[in-house]
């Protein structure tokens, strides 16, 4: 009985690596469109000189306008940013 609710519990974290990876995919495609187009890449864009605590203050600004917006698609895209900026600050010394 115990091995039949470990399987439970690998199919139950399947479901959440799919919805990750189909999330992620679409950050990657965010950032590829969008962010390194307008604004570069590492090591030579604005923000690979930012700190940890730099990279955090936008994720604050996304998070505090959440909900409040005049786009349609900005939600989402928002939450991809938080993402990103996530990763970056994971990333930093």
């Amino acid at each position: 009985m115990p091995r039949q609710a470990n399987v439970m519990i690998r199919m139950r974290d399947m479901n959440r690596l799919q919805e990750w990876d189909e999330f992620s995919a679409l950050v990657r495609k965010h950032i590829e469109e969008n962010t390194i187009p307008q604004y570069g890449d590492a090591p030579d864009d604005v923000i690979s000189k930012w700190s940890k605590a730099e990279c955090i203050k936008p994720i604050e600004k996304y998070v505090g306008r959440y909900g409040r917006y005049t786009r349609p698609d900005q939600a989402s895209n928002d939450l991809k940013k938080i993402a990103h900026y996530a990763c970056m600050a994971f990333f930093k010394k």
